[in-house]
């Protein structure tokens, strides 16, 4: 029997504060009721002329005030009875006062591990941490430090406390916008309910920290999550990230192609491959992608309509029209600079802001557009490059197989590994006849083997990140080998300039190799994580990028200067843009050297004069 109460006891308390608070209140009833009725079946009174509501309230105040009603009072049945109450009333007290602690302590753990409901509307919704966190967070700072109630809501599998801590530490400049992060699981539908998917603007899904298909396998699961709340409606604008290039089809089927899925591997992997060949490209890209500075905008302008894309390129003073959103829906970076613009077509335009796509006013004279100081249209014709690869990765492939639409017949590459890759490159071999393909065995770390390179010799190396290490380990790794290359290269005698890439996994890390800025770095965690952003900013972005860094199509350039206007002359950037135009290509800015670094200026106003050097660039979109 006693078995049986103490379990029933352990049920009843185990339902939680508001069960025993109502137990409480029972337990009050039933004391003051009993009292009562011996008091009335006594005919004790608490005074003359008393009620039955009197004597209740006069037992209810011995109850809840026992230290501030007198005992001597009455006769000594009455003053028993009081003393009864007032007994009742200290152990009513005592468990009251123990509940509510436990109850708003037990409120206070809930909170703290972030399972109570979100009711924001119109939130970004980051689902998953890892190490795109911060710079997704960061970019989305910037990006909405201008709207008023501004929220990021992040969901993940990690404690609430830590996940604020962290943001705290890495994060800069936030008090305009509230970040909310709430403890759980992505993929359960219980814990994504919480964050009101269905209300937030955009959502961004995280790649996961582990490679391959079992990060991919649970984006997928997320998806799948996120259709189940929609119930089959169309989603959210959704950002994510597929590794595998097959996954992206499986993911555009699970979301009938209204996701962003954004092949990361791949896009990584164009960058480096056009950085390699451009030093300083990645300045570019860094400049363009984030939204600290100029960002890709789509605007629709009347003013525009029947003017031809060369035209419209000049009726900006402060943004760069690079392409043109047609009526069906068709994204064209780079098109023909005769087409004519119609009433429903768009401008994809580089400016500040969206409200700073602003047609230049009619009451302020266009710059001059100098045509005697164009440069002859004939460049020199491209030569076959020798190109050094460093290390080896899952994105090792993607560069090599996206270089066969770059280089130029005769072109060779080596791929130094401490691991065997004898069949990556006769694979790779096979399906090109531009370039030939060598491979060497040895630690990328090691001064002799980097010494027995004639690094020298090479055009470009580029120096790829070990992904099977942790990141720190990685990006230590990288950091040896980049020292012993510029140390080899700084003593070598080298008739041109070696262009070194480097692959690296942390942005913090990079401070700690930048002596110049005349290497290259390619952050990879940091690139998607702007990718992301700027795609969860406005989706229509997705084709863009896609677009832009496809060999395919139109790609961002680093061609000479000389290319365009006479050297040592005043120009304005009308002028540059003029140039470029009548060569079908987008001029967006320049790479100048000043004061011994190379600077990257993009979207410069076209009454801008500049005076460029040899050596100096102009940033171009064009074809090739």
């Amino acid at each position: 029997m006693m078995d049986r109460i103490r379990y029933h006891v352990d049920n009843l308390f185990a339902k939680g504060t508001a069960t025993l608070l109502v137990l409480l209140g029972c337990s009050v009833i039933f004391l003051l009721a009993v009292l009562t009725a011996v008091m009335l079946a006594t005919g004790i009174s608490v005074g003359p002329d008393a009620d039955v509501f009197d004597v209740v309230w006069t037992l209810f105040t011995y109850t809840f005030d026992p230290s501030g009603v007198p005992y001597s009072e009455g006769a000594w049945p009455y003053r028993i009875i009081m003393l009864l109450a007032s007994l009742g009333g200290v152990f009513i007290l005592s468990l009251l006062v123990g509940i509510l602690s436990n109850g708003f302590a037990d409120f206070i753990e809930t909170l703290r591990k972030g399972k109570s409901i979100v009711v924001e509307q119109g939130h970004v919704l980051i689902l998953g941490w890892g190490d795109q966190i911060f710079s997704v967070v960061q970019e989305l700072v910037h990006a909405n430090s201008n709207v008023d109630r501004a929220c990021i809501v992040i969901l993940a599998d990690m404690d609430k406390v830590e996940m604020e801590d962290a943001l705290r530490t890495r994060v800069n400049n936030y008090a305009n916008v509230r970040i909310v992060c709430r403890s759980g699981s992505p993929i359960d539908i219980s814990d994504l309910n919480i964050t009101r998917p269905t209300h937030a603007r955009s959502i961004i899904i995280l790649d996961h920290p582990n490679a391959g298909e079992e990060g991919d396998a649970l984006t997928i699961k997320i998806l799948l999550a996120l259709e189940q709340l929609h119930d089959h409606q169309p989603l959210t604008s959704v950002v994510a990230t597929m590794r595998q290039e097959e996954n992206v089809a499986v993911a555009n089927l699970i979301t009938r192609g209204q996701a962003s899925i954004v092949p990361s591997e791949i896009m990584v992997s164009q960058i480096i491959t056009q950085t390699c060949r451009q030093p300083g490209l990645s300045m570019v890209y860094a400049e363009l992608l984030d939204f600290d500075g100029d960002e890709l905008y789509i605007k629709h302008e009347p003013n525009l309509v029947g003017r031809t894309f060369a035209e419209a390129q000049l009726a900006y003073e402060t943004s760069t029209i690079v392409g043109l959103k047609f009526s069906d829906g068709r994204l064209k970076l780079n098109p023909p600079a005769s087409t004519v613009l119609n009433d429903r077509d768009s401008v994809i335009a580089l400016s500040a802001d969206d409200d700073t796509i602003i047609l230049r006013p009619s009451h302020m004279p266009a710059p001059p557009v100098q045509q005697d100081l164009f440069s002859p249209s004939d460049v020199a014709r491209p030569l076959p490059e020798n190109i050094l690869v460093l290390g080896w990765n899952e994105r090792g492939r993607f560069i090599i197989k996206e270089l066969q639409e770059y280089v130029h017949p005769g072109t060779t590459i080596c791929i130094v590994d401490h691991i065997d890759r004898s069949s990556d490159v006769r694979a790779l071999q096979a399906i090109t006849d531009r370039y030939t393909l060598s491979h060497r065995i040895g630690r990328t770390t090691a001064r002799t083997m980097l010494d027995s390179l004639d690094l020298c010799s090479f055009s470009s190396v580029i120096v790829l990140a070990d992904t099977s290490v942790s990141i720190q380990q990685a990006d230590a790794k990288t950091l040896m080998t980049l020292v012993h290359i510029r140390d080899i290269i700084s003593k070598g005698a080298s008739a041109h300039v070696v262009n070194i890439v480097t692959e690296m996994l942390d942005e913090r890390n990079r401070s700690l190799a930048t002596e110049d800025n005349t290497n290259d770095f390619i952050i990879s965690n940091t690139i998607v994580s702007l990718l992301l952003t700027q795609i969860a900013e406005n989706r229509d972005l997705h084709a863009v990028f896609r677009d832009l860094f496809d060999a395919a199509g139109s790609e961002l350039y680093l061609k000479p200067a000389e290319d365009y206007v006479q050297l040592g002359a005043a120009v304005t950037m009308a002028t540059v843009c003029a140039s470029a135009s009548r060569k079908n290509e987008v001029a967006v800015g320049y790479k100048v050297l000043n004061n011994g670094r190379w600077d990257v200026a993009l979207n410069r106003p076209k009454s801008e004069t500049m005076t460029f050097s040899r050596g100096d660039s102009i940033v171009v979109v064009a074809e090739d």
